[in-house]
């Protein structure tokens, strides 16, 4: 097998984090797909986390762009608890109303982690 395609992939990724261009619509990209990953399931916040995080420059940059997808995410949640009428009744439960935003930030910062196998 060659390694051309290797370097390719590469080539393609540098690309991406390196051209504002390409960077900022992959990442709107990644956010999208990331959204609609975890509205059917709690393992796409992990996805998502990866995604954004997999363009960044470096390991501390994806933590940030994962920090960045969870407030993203978070706001949405919000929006859709503010259109259903339920927030109020979220934010009574107390402790257990905050619980998706500890979810939502360690699993997403745990996503962008990914970065790091992708120097």
């Amino acid at each position: 097998m060659s390694d051309g395609s290797g370097r390719s992939k590469s080539r393609r990724l540098r690309r991406l984090r390196e051209d504002s261009q390409y960077h900022w619509a992959a990442l709107v990209a990644a956010c999208l797909l990331g959204l609609v990953l975890s509205w059917n399931h709690w393992s796409g916040i992990v996805f998502g986390g990866a995604f954004v995080g997999i363009l960044a420059a470096d390991l501390k940059r994806a933590i940030l762009s994962g920090i960045g997808f969870a407030v993203l995410l978070l706001v949405v949640w919000v929006g859709v608890l503010v259109f259903s009428g339920t927030l109020a009744k979220t934010m009574a439960m107390g402790q257990f109303g905050l619980l998706p935003v500890g979810i939502a930030l360690v699993l997403s910062i745990l996503g962008s982690l990914f970065r790091g196998l992708f120097p």
